[in-house]
């Protein structure tokens, strides 16, 4: 599915730069001068990094074992964010557009942000975070918290690995059999990144969860409302990621509404304040669409995130770009990694230009 440009061209930017390439010697346009800068300083903008779990690989979990997309390590979250603090000046997510509204940044900013509410933010990840006096954002999902439902690339990975990939694959055939779902294992995780049938991905991979391996809340996985708490009285932000993490590109106006809105509703009704920021689940271009579009103009004090690559260089208030340092950690492998984000934004900025 490619994505929905809205009139305004969004989610425009996203979407190029995530067909954008870096070539080993990238060529630098006239529009963007500052890169000509001394090799040890980043352009002025604000950099935002997005994290999912985190884990301490001589220790994992069950569910840790069996999932490791986006995963990072203590030491490789440790070693990133003392590179980015060697760099930038910090700042906390709900800081950032008083920022744009003084005219801008001065100098290289960065956050940091945590989507998913995996419980893994709160034993591995926090104290890093606290040790470095970081003011993070953590985006979590309200049906995540209240344990009724659980991120469903969780579950499927682990399908796979104790074995069950052709049952799972059995289950979404009878969901969606046009599909072509594979009883291959790789092949299936793979084709359920780029099918989606809205509602019943989910459900058959829950059914297929408690068919083959018991209660999925018996993994720990999502932190629960008072793990949220924790890390909110800690100094942690916390953001709206949607009530059931559902791709809201599949959802009619009213469900992206009630998404969002029910979301919010729980944890104010909780008593732990929302930063007015929205991330989008998965954050790419094409999981968002026009009735998103709808709720953000109706909703002119919420900002909108993906997580797909990109650098800020100018308020975009429903296009906030993210990117991922992977799991590197070591300086010159970070830097290279910023450094092609910063190209690509750049490239990207180009070719919107051109059209």
């Amino acid at each position: 599915m490619d994505p929905v440009l809205n009139g305004d061209g969004w989610p425009g930017l996203q979407s190029v730069i995530e067909r954008t390439s870096v070539s080993p010697r990238p060529r630098v346009s006239s529009g963007w001068g500052f890169l000509r800068k001394k090799r040890e300083s980043f352009p002025t903008g604000i950099y935002i990094l997005v994290y999912h779990s985190v884990v301490d690989p001589d220790h994992r979990t069950l569910w840790e074992q069996g999932y490791r997309k986006g995963e990072v390590t203590v030491m490789q979250l440790r070693g990133q964010l003392e590179f980015m603090l060697t760099h930038m000046t910090p700042l906390a997510l709900s800081e950032l557009p008083a920022v744009w509204a003084s005219g801008g940044p001065d100098r290289p900013l960065f956050a940091v942000t945590f989507d998913d509410g995996f419980t893994n933010n709160l034993t591995h990840a926090h104290p890093v975070i606290r040790s470095l006096g970081l003011k993070p954002t953590v985006f979590v999902c309200s049906e995540f918290a209240r344990g009724r439902e659980y991120f469903f690339r969780v579950l499927a990975s682990m399908l796979v690995q104790q074995g069950h990939a052709v049952r799972l694959a059995a289950n979404l055939r009878s969901l969606a059999s046009e599909v072509g779902w594979p009883d291959d294992g790789e092949e299936l995780l793979g084709r359920m990144k780029d099918f989606y049938v809205a509602d019943g991905v989910e459900a058959a991979t829950d059914r297929t969860y408690r068919e083959c391996l018991g209660d999925p809340a018996l993994l720990d996985l999502h932190l629960n409302r008072d793990g949220v708490e924790h890390l909110w009285r800690a100094g942690w932000e916390i953001g709206n990621h949607t009530a059931g993490h559902r791709l809201l590109a599949y959802q009619s106006a009213s469900q992206v509404a009630c998404a969002i809105e029910d979301n919010a509703r729980y944890w104010q009704q909780e008593g732990i304040e929302l930063i007015d920021f929205l991330a989008y689940p998965i954050g790419r271009s094409r999981d968002v669409g026009p009735a998103v579009a709808d709720w953000m103009a109706r909703s002119p004090g919420i900002h909108g995130m993906f997580a797909n690559g990109g650098i800020n260089f100018s308020l975009r208030r429903k296009e906030w770009l993210r990117f991922s340092l992977g799991r590197h950690m070591d300086p010159a492998s970070c830097e290279r990694v910023v450094r092609d984000q910063i190209q690509r934004t750049c490239l990207a900025w180009d070719r919107i230009g051109e059209q």
